[in-house]
């Protein structure tokens, strides 16, 4: 179902929205396959907040620790860098933003199918990419092992980005 936005998008000849991309998408799938698709969907989009959050982790370590590296800096140079990285930093927290919005959105998906899945649904995906702040590094984790890593396993059927962590 389309909301008044998309429709005037749509006659206005505006691109679709993520959200209508993402519906469009998952109706051109057989019924049989959506859930599949959708949940390595879901995971392929926190995939890529682990990206974001080991390029901003190895953003700020390059900042703190060597910027004061490089050979003959002088100083309104240093100050420079510093300001880039902070821009390239924004741009990567409006990614994540961007990619945890899109999540939200094939859960809703997932949700909406929820009483239509079998219950013994095999979903093809069992391993999910985080990023681990401690090792600094990307890592996958069993999606099936709940507490290998602090945000894992996502519910995929009922993920809310705006939700506020009860645990922080």
């Amino acid at each position: 179902m389309s909301t008044a936005h998309e429709t005037h998008a749509a006659s206005a000849g505006d691109p679709p929205t993520l959200e209508s991309s993402l519906r469009s998408f998952a109706q051109g799938l057989a019924a049989a396959d959506r859930p599949d698709a959708l949940h390595q969907l879901f995971y392929g989009f926190y995939s890529r907040v682990a990206v974001v959050d080991r390029s901003t982790h190895e953003l700020a370590r390059w900042v703190s620790e060597e910027i004061t590296g490089i050979d003959d800096l002088p100083p309104t140079l240093a100050e420079a860098l510093r300001d880039n990285a902070l821009h390239v930093g924004r741009e990567l927290f409006a990614t994540r933003i961007q990619t945890m919005t899109a999540m939200g959105y094939v859960s809703r998906q997932l949700g909406e199918l929820r009483g239509a899945i079998p219950a013994d649904q095999q979903y093809t995906l069992d391993r999910a990419v985080a990023f681990d702040g401690e090792s600094g590094e990307l890592r996958t984790y069993a999606l099936d092992a709940p507490g290998g890593h602090p945000d894992l396993p996502y519910d995929p059927f009922a993920y809310d980005p705006n939700a506020v962590d009860p645990t922080g």
